[in-house]
């Protein structure tokens, strides 16, 4: 029950001891009492009874009934007077009295005609006994009346019933307050402990031991106290702990786990501040980086472990030469990076010589066998007009490429055409990346979505687009690698690779299915791809080897590298639109003369250059191009697209101005050509299509 569970021990114990044992004693007393009463009423019952009948026996053998004085001292003999609740009363034969002793009580009913009867009035029981003279034979004399007064007998029953109560409830009175001082011996310790426990619980002292506190509590209080050391020991020890392993964190979120060096993210750091002191007081500070030459070979050849000890040996080596001012950090792999502090750049290159000689004299011994390296740095001194902390490592990274360009092993200050050199660097790596992509399939096909916007009965497109994978499994963008692609003519070979795999993805979606929504993939062709002669028959191959009905394939090219390749693109197209492949205008608006040139292509499609789309609902210009474009198209009856689409206004406005199609974020994001294939199967770009509801989980 809540109500008892909310009680404390003292409530319990007086509610479970002195509550039962009031109410039994109560109970037992009425029952005594009770009993009591009947036993004292049939003890009278009887004794008046035996009192009526010796009275009658006496006065029987009387011929007649003597004098009152006779009978009272006859009543006299009867000793009745010692019994208080029974009174005595002798009348004649009329029910006349003569004598009576005790309480006066009157007979005005009539006699009953039995010769012994008890009769009942409200506060009387009457034992009535008529008495008969002996000559004449059986001749009636009298009655004989003896009474018993019930209401006297009640009442003082009932006060010595009142009295025992009286004496009950003083005693449990007595008990009360013998069980409130056990109890509270129990329950003040009880509490002083949990008020203990809870200053504990915020840190404070141990359970102190009360006075003549029961043995068991005094256990309790011990083990508490112990208890409550053995977690002060704990709470002490996990501190320290928390605090080593908080330093731990924070050093290992500011150093390499391999050399103990500072790492890239508190260098940046550190190059920020720098770079905020030089531009606030004119400070001199100089950035290094350096890398060493020839570690691959060390590290292919005898194994990661080896290169690990290297890169630890050759760190504890330079790092006695770095001032204690200075913040010396590995950057990954094999790459080192010093921010020199309060230095001029002639005493930076200084010190670098002296990095420089101390790595090519360093000997790493592995299995018998001796490495010896050496190392590149790139200085660039930090100046006041660099933007931030990425264009200082930029530009320390393009110098230490060009000092590996000088032959290695070499020191190079930091100059603007680095850059340039750098740039053609990294392309010149992509194009080693971008062969060996096409050759072991590391390419992976997304698409993203162009849903109708006037007829809802029209098929969705999807435009293949090209991401690849690095050698993490993650997806690297194609800004990443197209320009490299594009200056070193790669782009034939990556639409070839787009064509083939997008033609493979498509060709169990026509085996295996019937019955399908029809639905349009559009892949994008070069300005590279449109210059080569070998394209037309390769596409027409493609068709014929995977399957693949033309009239499910769009390909779009953009519109300046279709005016510079016009003839080839114009006679692709007429072909390709034999078969009942169709062809789309990219970016179109961003050229010089696109108006003149679009009524000499028989593309079917028009895609508005982004760059009007994304700014119609504020610039009234890109609005009037816009609406420009689309009168053009629809007067030639091309059907346009509009990329771009990331709001719903934008949307709202091509709609009113009749843009068949629309394409952007809004709608759907870019995801994994297969996901779009199979959701095609079961319908979803159709509804889609259908609805144009932006679909964020894409």
């Amino acid at each position: 029950m809540p109500f008892f569970q909310n009680l404390s021990i003292q409530s319990r114990l007086l509610l479970l001891v002195i509550g039962p044992v009031f109410a039994l004693s109560c109970i037992l007393l009425l029952f005594d009492f009770k009993e009591q009463l009947q036993r004292e009423e049939d003890k009278l019952s009887q004794h008046a009874l035996t009192t009526a009948k010796f009275l009658s026996a006496v006065i029987h053998n009387q011929t007649e009934l003597q004098g009152p004085k006779y009978i009272e001292r006859l009543l006299k003999a009867s000793q009745l007077s010692r019994e208080p609740y029974l009174s005595l009363m002798i009348a004649d034969a009329n029910n006349r009295p003569i004598a009576h002793l005790g309480t006066s009580f009157s007979m005005q009913e009539a006699l009953p005609q039995q010769d012994t009867v008890v009769m009942q009035q409200n506060t009387h029981d009457i034992t009535m006994v008529k008495v008969f003279s002996t000559e004449p034979a059986h001749n009636l004399l009298g009655y004989v009346f003896v009474a018993i007064d019930k209401a006297a007998l009640i009442e003082d029953h009932r006060d010595a019933f009142i009295k025992n109560v009286g004496y009950i409830t003083l005693a449990l009175m007595l008990c009360s307050i013998l069980v409130s001082w056990v109890s509270r011996s129990i329950s003040q310790p009880i509490r002083d402990m949990t008020t203990a426990l809870k200053r504990f619980m915020i840190g404070s002292q141990q359970v102190s031991h009360g006075k003549n506190t029961l043995p068991e509590i005094k256990s309790l209080q011990s083990t508490i106290n112990q208890i409550s050391k053995e977690m002060q020991h704990v709470e002490a020890d996990m501190r320290h702990r928390i605090q080593d392993a908080q330093a731990q964190l924070r050093y290992q979120a500011r150093h390499d786990a391999l050399t103990g060096l500072v790492n890239r993210q508190e260098l940046e750091r550190r190059l920020q501040q720098a770079l905020q002191d030089v531009k606030l007081h004119r400070a001199n500070h100089v950035f290094c980086y350096m890398d060493l030459d020839q570690f691959r070979v060390i590290n292919d050849t005898c194994g990661h472990l080896a290169g690990d000890e290297m890169l630890r040996q050759i760190s504890m080596i330079l790092s006695q030469r770095i001032r204690a001012e200075d913040t010396f950090a590995r950057l990954g792999g094999d790459e080192f990076g010093l921010l020199l502090s309060y230095c001029q750049v002639e005493k930076a290159i200084e010190i670098a010589a002296q990095l420089r000689q101390m790595v090519e004299t360093f000997r790493f011994m592995h299995e018998g066998r001796l490495f010896q390296t050496g190392i590149s740095i790139g200085i660039v001194e930090i100046t006041a007009d660099l933007k931030d902390v990425g264009q200082i490592t930029r530009h320390a990274d393009a110098a230490c490429y060009v000092a590996k360009d000088n032959g290695r092993n070499q020191i190079h200050l930091f100059h603007p055409e680095d850059d340039v050199l750098l740039k053609r660097h990294v392309e010149m790596e992509w194009v080693v990346r971008i062969n060996e992509a096409i050759e072991h399939n590391d390419f992976v096909l997304y698409c993203q979505g162009i849903f109708p916007l006037q007829n809802k009965e029209l098929p969705p497109f999807y435009e293949i687009l090209i991401r690849k994978r690095d050698e993490h499994g993650g997806i690297i963008p194609p800004a990443e690698f197209l320009p490299s692609a594009e200056r070193y003519h790669l782009m034939t070979k990556i639409d070839r690779w787009v064509i083939q795999h997008a033609f493979m993805a498509l060709q169990p979606l026509f085996k295996t299915q019937s019955g399908l929504k029809p639905f349009i993939v559009s892949i994008n062709l070069s300005g590279m791809s449109l210059g080569d002669a070998q394209l037309l028959p390769y596409i027409q191959n493609c068709f014929e080897t995977y399957d693949i009905p033309p009239t499910h394939v769009c390909f779009e090219v953009t519109e300046t590298s279709a005016i510079i390749n016009i003839d080839n693109t114009i006679k692709l197209i007429l072909e390709l639109q034999k078969l009942g492949t169709r062809f789309m205008l990219d970016d179109f608006g961003s050229g010089m003369s696109s108006f003149s040139y679009l009524k000499h292509l028989p593309v079917n499609f028009l895609k508005m250059d982004g760059a009007y789309v994304k700014d119609i609902t504020s610039s009234k210009v890109d609005l009037a191009m816009a609406k420009a474009i689309q009168s053009v198209a629809q007067s030639m009856g091309i059907q346009t697209i509009a990329e771009y689409v990331e709001d719903e206004a934008t949307l709202d406005c091509l709609k009113e101005m009749g843009v068949a199609y629309a394409q952007g974020f809004y709608l759907n994001r870019p995801l994994p050509l297969s996901d779009a294939l199979a959701r095609h199967t079961t319908a979803v770009p159709q509804q889609q299509a259908a609805s144009i509801v932006p679909d964020a989980s894409v």
